[in-house]
């Protein structure tokens, strides 16, 4: 059974229609680059998958038993337990600037540290003791990864006083705090320079050793080259072509992959 299953996902705004009825599957382990023109549907796609956009029609299947249903109306706290599942980074950081670096990541442990406790606990002393031992123990979480992706030494730094790559970092620690079951990243280099978009990208790469399933949307096509098992192509809204990066990349079967390619200089 795949990790991940999507069933004739579709998604409009308006009377555009951006996904025209997307099958998709992934495998728990599995490193997934997605690539196409600007207005192809890539975005929108990772969008719905991680709930910021509710697709119109289709099904979305994770780890084997999580369903979402298109036909089904869910509240807001069940759509925010939905998007515990798929870990978003963005390519604009999306960090908090009054934040120190460990905030940030800390930040969303004990948002769901706090609700999952006053569930569970009345209202009193064991509570309080109760969410002050949690959350200790998510800063020391908080703490671990982001010297996992090399910034220990910039905890108490607030994103002013990081560089572009630093914050893709923090994004990346705040997105992995969660346990998504699949880790996206959404064009995570776009807004950096050559140089600090190297930092980043290695990082991602050391995910990939570690066994993490991540699916990119991604404009670099080395990078989606060494580093993905499968290379999805979006064009118009529907998947025109996937395969290995050997089989995408040297021996494309459709003349909008090809094409795609050959302006992109692959």
């Amino acid at each position: 059974m795949a990790y991940l299953e999507v069933k004739n996902l579709k998604k409009s705004f308006g009377n555009t229609t951006v996904l025209h009825g997307i099958d998709f599957t992934m495998e728990k382990g599995e490193v997934v680059a997605v690539i196409g023109s600007s207005g192809g549907g890539k975005t929108t796609f990772l969008r719905c998958l991680n709930f910021l956009e509710m697709a119109n029609e289709g099904r979305i299947k994770i780890e084997g038993g999580f369903t979402f249903d298109a036909d089904t109306t869910y509240t807001s706290a069940e759509i925010r337990e939905m998007r515990l599942k798929m870990g978003l980074v963005f390519q604009s950081f999306n960090l908090f600037p009054q934040y120190s670096a460990l905030e940030n990541v800390c930040m969303p442990l004990k948002l769901r540290t706090k609700a999952k406790i006053r569930s569970e606990l009345p209202f009193g002393r064991a509570r309080r003791a109760a969410i002050t031992e949690a959350i200790e123990k998510d800063k020391e979480r908080a703490k671990k990864l982001l010297a996992e992706v090399g910034l220990a030494d910039k905890m108490a730094n607030y994103p002013c006083q990081l560089s572009g790559g630093q914050q893709q970092r923090v994004a990346i620690a705040r997105a992995l705090a969660q346990e998504p079951a699949i880790l996206c990243f959404d064009e995570p280099t776009s807004a950096l320079d050559p140089e600090l978009t190297g930092e980043v990208l290695r990082v991602i790469k050391e995910l990939r050793e570690r066994g993490r399933t991540m699916l990119i949307v991604t404009h670099e096509m080395e990078f989606a080259r060494s580093v993905a098992d499968r290379v999805v192509f979006f064009a118009d809204g529907v998947i025109e072509e996937e395969g290995t990066p050997a089989e995408l990349f040297t021996n494309p079967k459709s003349p909008k992959t090809a094409a795609f390619l050959q302006h992109s200089g692959v």
